[in-house]
């Protein structure tokens, strides 16, 4: 498994839909707190301002992302 510093390298985000941006595949992710989550991210340009979230299966927004690496497909 590779852990990628989020502020090197974000996962890549081109999934579009109805939500605003690009949507990444599912990636697990490591916050500042040392706490795991399986999130999607959302990255892109809204009202002139860039943003890059994370967001869980509940759709609650994980703050302090530090790493993430990507989740092998068993297929």
């Amino acid at each position: 498994m590779i852990w990628n510093n989020i502020k090197d390298k974000k996962p890549l985000a081109y999934k579009s839909g109805g939500w605003d941006g690009k949507k990444s595949d599912k990636v697990l992710v490591c916050t500042l707190s040392g706490r795991y989550y399986v999130a999607e991210m959302y990255e892109g340009i809204l009202d002139g301002s860039e943003f890059c979230d994370f967001y869980d299966d509940r759709d609650f927004e994980i703050e302090n992302v530090a790493f993430w690496t990507e989740i092998d497909s068993p297929f």
